[in-house]
């Protein structure tokens, strides 16, 4: 599933206890996205929401669990900081981590082979901070994507800034034209929250192992699939460097931004990896199976030379 999809779009499909997609209407992949319909109304929040439609069905099962995503969101965060000199400044490679390894606390439950008694359905908390904090995933993998100085040079930033990234770049909007439910206040409250670094927080007093049984083999999986992803999307970007008329600079920034992130969360992992200048085959077949002994699976031979070009493409 990590090499295939990522992370994100692996778990979407999945539903809630309240009979939800967790993606929504974002599910991914398009073929698992079941439309379940919902109340909507016209947004009238200023902005690229502005006019378009909102679910509310879904928004009022997240804000029942607004508070309990906090907690759990608090968790993550106070999990991730734990790692780190108190002196560190977090910025927004730590952020993208943090929604990354809170992402990974559905797919790590429902997919890791030591777990016990998992639950058929994702509880409604934890699948409202999952939506919740998809949208700091989103937002750092559109600056990824587009080599944004803020993420290349791993810049403390702002929950206004993260705000208006995600309003000025349609991040709020679906692919069907529906908008994020949330309103402004709380999303601030909620990128806010994420924001807070050493000094700033209480520490959390939610047990993850309620989710996970195994919380360093689950921080350890998501550390691994980040440092896949970005090993991927380097050698993407490689690929299309090769190509005439590509712009040298922009693909140098947005390779430096794949590298430099990539390096950062091999430095948090356990596990030792290859650096990203080996072969794509080589790299990702050594990269996906360190995934796959995180979750106690048997590894794999070899990756199919057409998967490893569909991902490349």
């Amino acid at each position: 599933m990590e090499f295939h999809y990522g992370l994100w779009a692996g778990v979407s499909a999945l539903y809630s206890e309240s009979g939800r997609q967790l993606g929504e209407e974002n599910t991914r992949p398009f073929v698992l996205n079941h439309h379940i319909p919902g109340q909507t109304i016209t947004c009238k929040y200023a902005g690229s929401r502005e006019g378009r439609e909102i679910n509310m069905s879904a928004l009022r099962i997240a804000m029942q669990n607004f508070d309990a995503a906090l907690e759990i969101t608090g968790a993550v965060r106070s999990y991730h900081l734990a790692l780190l000199p108190p002196s560190h400044v977090l910025g927004i490679w730590d952020l993208y981590i943090i929604a990354r390894a809170s992402i990974a606390l559905v797919a790590y439950q429902q997919r890791a082979k030591h777990q016990h008694n998992v639950p058929r359905t994702v509880s409604d908390a934890l699948t409202s901070q999952y939506q919740f904090i998809s949208g700091v995933f989103m937002i750092g993998r559109h600056m990824l994507e587009n080599g944004d100085p803020a993420i290349v040079q791993n810049n403390p930033v702002s929950a206004e800034t993260l705000y208006n990234y995600a309003d000025e770049n349609d991040i709020f909007i679906s692919f069907n034209g529906m908008a994020c439910a949330g309103s402004t206040k709380k999303i601030h409250e909620f990128l806010e929250f994420c924001n807070k670094g050493y000094g700033d927080e209480n520490p959390s007093e939610f047990d993850l192992s309620t989710i996970v049984h195994e919380p360093d083999n689950w921080y350890q999986y998501a550390l691994a699939t980040i440092d896949l992803d970005c090993f991927i999307e380097y050698k993407r970007v490689k690929t299309r460097c090769a190509q005439p008329h590509i712009d040298d600079i922009a693909m140098t920034a947005l390779a430096k931004g794949y590298v430099d992130l990539g390096e950062y969360v091999s430095g948090l992992m356990e596990h030792s990896i290859p650096a990203q200048d080996v072969p794509f085959r080589e790299g990702a077949l050594i990269r996906q199976n360190v995934v796959l002994d995180l979750m106690g699976r048997k590894p794999i031979k070899k990756i199919q030379e057409k998967q490893l070009l569909a991902r490349l493409a």
